[in-house]
């Protein structure tokens, strides 16, 4: 891993705690890839719930400041935060936003994985109380890691006590081929843009409203007039890169962004505390 990764991100942190960098493997046995993954917890004795946090396709380096500012966040909101680099060791320290099928969500679901099995064994940690969230890519990968057919896979050699208590996937992408048999392991909340052109709203909403048909535990939320990050404070502009070329919009939203938070604060004090 490049050593300028974590010092971006150190520097970030350093207003709300340093933190720790661990060496996480991706599975108990040692055959997978090991990754960072980056531990920072509120002040006090604890034990906290926790929250593993999952960077968008920008990764921690272009990424830096988005994760800055969902660190403070759920710190503040009393929870132990860990953040799985899933980029810098495979080759993509400045992210996956052209293409990102080059570290596909189900890979990234076992870095979410190797994140919660850190964390449970953790004393300052309840282990039962972990929660997952992600953005865009981090999204979509929180779907991938919640989906019952592909946590049974990994969840079989990786060595865990528990599963994720709860989630919430900002505007992820919702492949169409999940929509019809989509089963969650744990309530899950999705907090979209309407006018989102990289991962739109619309397959979320059929997604959500066929889990919710049959009793699965999946909501939505889509904000009026809001676009792809959203939650963030960037300018409204176009990113060339995106779907491969295509382009899309990103921009921050206020009164999306700050409805984000309080929506964040009450799913998972709701589920984790």
């Amino acid at each position: 891993m490049r050593p300028s990764v974590w010092v971006v991100v150190a520097l970030l942190l350093a207003g709300c705690r340093l933190g720790e960098s661990v060496r996480v493997p991706t599975a108990p046995d040692g055959a997978g890839p090991s990754i960072t993954v980056r531990v920072v917890r509120p002040d006090g004795n604890g034990p906290f719930p926790g929250v593993v946090l999952m960077h968008s396709c920008a990764g921690l380096v272009r990424g830096a400041r988005h994760i800055d500012d969902w660190t403070r966040r759920l710190l503040g909101m009393g929870y132990v935060v860990a953040i799985p680099d899933s980029f810098s060791e495979r080759g993509h320290p400045d992210g996956v936003c052209g293409d990102g099928m080059l570290v596909p969500a189900e890979t990234r679901a076992r870095d979410a994985y190797a994140a919660l099995r850190q964390l449970e064994q953790r004393a300052d940690v309840v282990a039962d109380r972990i929660g997952l969230i992600g953005h865009s890519h981090g999204g979509w990968t929180v779907l991938a890691t919640m989906d019952e057919n592909i946590a049974k896979r990994i969840r079989a050699s990786a060595g865990l006590r528990h599963d994720f208590t709860a989630a919430v996937a900002f505007y992820p992408a919702c492949p169409r081929t999940w929509i019809d048999r989509y089963r969650p392991v744990a309530p899950i909340l999705i907090l979209t843009g309407e006018l989102d052109d990289w991962t739109p709203a619309a397959p979320c909403q059929r997604l959500v409203d066929t889990a919710r048909a049959s009793d699965q535990p999946l909501s939505i939320v889509v904000y009026p007039g809001a676009y792809h990050s959203f939650d963030s404070y960037a300018p409204m502009r176009r990113v060339p890169e995106a779907l491969q070329g295509r382009g899309a919009t990103i921009g921050g939203d206020n009164q999306a962004r700050e409805d984000s938070i309080k929506q964040v604060e009450a799913f998972f004090g709701r589920y984790l505390r």
